[in-house]
Parts: structure tokens; C-alpha cells; sequence
């Protein structure tokens, strides 16, 4: 009986796994396409029960680890330089593909944690996780298309060519200034704000976010 269990959770675990190849670029292109709607969708699906919510993408968070981890395979499939740590936390890190991975997804989940931390104080709600949650899922799946496109600039600034570096520096900038856009008019629909407030917003969340990943950054790396 217990080997029949197993073998039905393999068979969910692989029938989960392989839907991954459908909705991994479905949940991508939408967010390109049309992200405004995907964080209305996001509201939506986290009203729903457990077992209802994302069943035609993939979730949020997930969608960010996934790329993240793909960016980290094309690097190993690169072999380009990994990160160098003198210390010892940051050492544990780099040396461990699943860690450094997994380094990477937080550091990147500070944009979206920023980002919905001003939601709520801009709606006057208590800070709360119930109240965190909605505006941080949303926010995943722009940081997954952010960190997509600059971890694909950093590969094509590896290669040895001389237009690389001013390809991936044009890259990074576009995809930059897509995630400010949106931030921009995410806030002025979803809060009412005029469009400077709103761009202001945008800014001081992406530019909190960007000081806690360097201050993790340094101590990790050099240490203090």
C-alpha cells in the first residue's frame, strides 16, 4: 500500500514538474503582454481556496525561483565566474548552487517585498502578512521578468565580442525602465495617485529595495 502511494505522489510530482514547460512560459509572456492584468489576477486567484488558486499559471514566487534557477544553469552552461565571498556565510553560500540560487531569489524578492510594503502603507492597512501577501505575489512576476533579462545581459556581457558589453548595458536599461513603468501605473490605478506620485513611489520602493540588496551584498562578500 505504501508503494502504491509512492508511486502515485511520483506520478503528481512528475505531472507537476512537466506542466511547468506550458505554464513557466505562459505565466512569462502574459506578464510581458499584459502585466497590469496579471496583478488584478493575482488579487483575484488570492481570494480563491488553496487548491483553486494559479491553476492556469505558475505561481508567483515559484515563477521567480524558476528563473532564476535557469539564468544560474545558463551560467554553469557558460562556465562563467561564479561569485567570490571572504566570508565564511558568504563562502556557504557561493560554494552551493542550491544556496547561491536560493540567495538570489530573496535578494531579488526584496523588489516585490518593497514594492508591496508601499501598497499597503499607501492604503493605510495594518502591516500585516494577509495584507502583504497579494501585493508581494503580484509583484513576483515582474521581478521574475527583471531578473530574466538582466541575468540574460550579464550572460551576453560574458561573451567575447564587442558589441556584448553595449548590448547588455541597452538590455538591462529597457528592462529596467519597463519594470519603473509599470510599478508607475500599477500605483496610479490601484491607489489613485497622480502619475509623479505614483513614479516617486515607484522609485523609492525600487530604490529601497536596491539599497538592501547591496547592503546584504557587502557583508556578504567583504564582510563589515
Amino acid at each position: 500500500m505504501d508503494f502504491l502511494n509512492l508511486i502515485r505522489s511520483i506520478g503528481e510530482l512528475l505531472f507537476e514538474l512537466l506542466t511547468w514547460l506550458i505554464y513557466y512560459p505562459r505565466t512569462l509572456w502574459l506578464t510581458l503582454r499584459r502585466p497590469l492584468q496579471m496583478m488584478a489576477y493575482v488579487e483575484h486567484e488570492e481570494r480563491e481556496d488553496g487548491a483553486e488558486r494559479y491553476t492556469d499559471t505558475l505561481n508567483p514566487p515559484l515563477t521567480l525561483l524558476v528563473t532564476i534557477a535557469l539564468v544560474h544553469a545558463a551560467e554553469l552552461g557558460m562556465q562563467m565566474p561564479q561569485p567570490i565571498s571572504r566570508t565564511v556565510v558568504g563562502q556557504l553560500i557561493v560554494g552551493s548552487d542550491q544556496n547561491l540560487i536560493l540567495m538570489r531569489s530573496l535578494l531579488f524578492g526584496l523588489l516585490p517585498l518593497m514594492a508591496a510594503l508601499r501598497v499597503v502603507r499607501a492604503r493605510g492597512l495594518p502591516l500585516e502578512r494577509r495584507h502583504l501577501r497579494a501585493p508581494f505575489f503580484g509583484q513576483c512576476y515582474l521581478a521574475a521578468v527583471l531578473a530574466g533579462v538582466l541575468g540574460i545581459a550579464t550572460l551576453v556581457a560574458s561573451l567575447d565580442e564587442p558589441w556584448a558589453d553595449w548590448a547588455a548595458g541597452v538590455g538591462a536599461l529597457l528592462v529596467t525602465l519597463w519594470y519603473l513603468v509599470i510599478q508607475t501605473r500599477l500605483f496610479r490605478h490601484s491607489l489613485g495617485l497622480t502619475t509623479t506620485r505614483a513614479l516617486l513611489l515607484a522609485l523609492w520602493a525600487f530604490g529601497s529595495a536596491v539599497l538592501y540588496v547591496l547592503a546584504i551584498v557587502i557583508v556578504l562578500t567583504v564582510g563589515v
